[in-house]
C-alpha cells in the first residue's frame, strides 16, 4: 500500500512540475520577444531585423511561434497597419499577405 502511495505522489509532482516549468519563460528572453513585438508594430524593417537578431530566435521560428497580443506576428503587424514588416514575416512563413489583409 506505501508502494502504490509513493508511486501516486512522485508521478503527480512529477506532472506538477512539468505544468509549472512550461509556464515559466526567463525575463530577459521575455523581454527581447517583446522587442520583437515592438519592432512589428513600428512598421520599420531594419528594427525588425535588428531585434530578431538581438533575440537569438531565427524569424522563422518567430513567425510560427511568436503571440503579440493573442495575434500571430503577421496579422499583429496587419492590425496595427505595418504593411513592411508584416510582408518580411509573411514571406518567413511563405503566406500571402494580400490575402490575408482581405480576409481582415
Amino acid at each position: 500500500m506505501k508502494n502504490l502511495f509513493f508511486a501516486g505522489a512522485v508521478g503527480l509532482s512529477a506532472m506538477c512540475a512539468t505544468s509549472v516549468s512550461a509556464e515559466y519563460m526567463d525575463p530577459v528572453v521575455e523581454k527581447k520577444l517583446v522587442k520583437v513585438c515592438e519592432a512589428l508594430k513600428s512598421d520599420s524593417r531594419i528594427r525588425l531585423h535588428m531585434a530578431i537578431k538581438r533575440s537569438g530566435v531565427k524569424a522563422k521560428y518567430l513567425a510560427k511561434g511568436l503571440v503579440c497580443n493573442g495575434h500571430d506576428p503577421v496579422t499583429f503587424a496587419a492590425l496595427n497597419n505595418a504593411n513592411k514588416t508584416g510582408t518580411l514575416m509573411a514571406s518567413r512563413l511563405n503566406v500571402d499577405y494580400q490575402a490575408l489583409l482581405a480576409k481582415l
